[in-house]
């Protein structure tokens, strides 16, 4: 009894840290997306009437979410264990929350 317990136990630890692995894959679309649509959302009239100033500020959050997303990207790509997911996991959420802020501050400027 006790080997079958060891021996499902060890399959769900398997299963958990591939799965940890293909997840990565979802966060890096999601801060894309972010991304993408604070980048699209620049190319309005709007924003071509605000202060160059302002915009080199949502340019900045854009540029460290960019980053964040990047390095994430490189830590799935050429993982060293469970760490490096994590650490894209981490870097992944953070770009998401670079390009939300920079949205929420875009529009901001524009009211």
């Amino acid at each position: 009894m006790n080997k079958f317990k060891l021996i499902v136990a060890f399959i769900a630890l398997i299963v958990v840290s591939s799965a940890n692995a293909f997840e990565c894959p979802k966060h890096f679309k999601a801060a894309q997306a972010a991304i993408d649509k604070v980048l699209g959302d620049m190319k309005g009239d709007m924003s071509k009437k605000m202060p160059k100033q302002d915009m080199a500020l949502v340019h900045a959050l854009l540029d460290d979410a960019k980053m964040r997303l990047a390095s994430a990207r490189h830590n799935h790509e050429k993982p060293q264990g469970k760490y490096d997911h994590a650490r894209a996991l981490a870097k992944a959420d953070a770009a998401l929350g670079y390009a939300v802020a920079a949205d929420m501050f875009h529009f901001k400027l524009m009211m």
